[in-house]
């Protein structure tokens, strides 16, 4: 769940991407997964949704290991939008469940995490 105000729109890294509307301090939470918005579906669970819902699970959540099983985290808002980059502004907290502002970050930028840190399916999304 994002916690700060933010939008959606065309990005230069990929399709869509989330773009901050206010000014961000380094240091400062920016998301945190929170189960009443972030649903967990279990990956043995999605092969019973119709194919694009599948599809759809696959493209915006990503894939963590929570309580033993593998599981795809949905986001509820626009953070399933946000786009990866090797040098991203924002990094997992040392919760493991919330990401911060590696640096100041402008009102207008585009939010930016690096998939490998979280998502064990970061390799077929990114293509490498």
């Amino acid at each position: 769940m994002l916690l700060i105000n933010a939008t959606i729109g065309p990005s230069p890294i990929h399709g869509i991407g989330v773009f901050t509307r206010e000014p961000i301090k380094k240091g400062q939470l920016v998301w945190v997964r929170d189960p009443r918005i972030d649903i967990s579906i279990p990956v043995s669970d999605i092969a019973a949704f119709p194919k694009p819902v599948q599809d759809f699970i696959y493209m915006y959540g990503y894939m963590t290991m929570e309580h033993g099983r593998k599981v795809i985290v949905l986001c509820g808002d626009h953070g399933k939008h946000m786009n990866h980059a090797d040098e991203p502004n924002l990094i997992e907290a040392e919760d493991g469940i919330s990401d911060i502002a590696a640096r100041d970050i402008e009102a207008g930028e585009e939010l930016t995490c690096n998939y490998y840190h979280f998502d064990l399916d970061a390799a077929r999304k990114l293509g490498r």
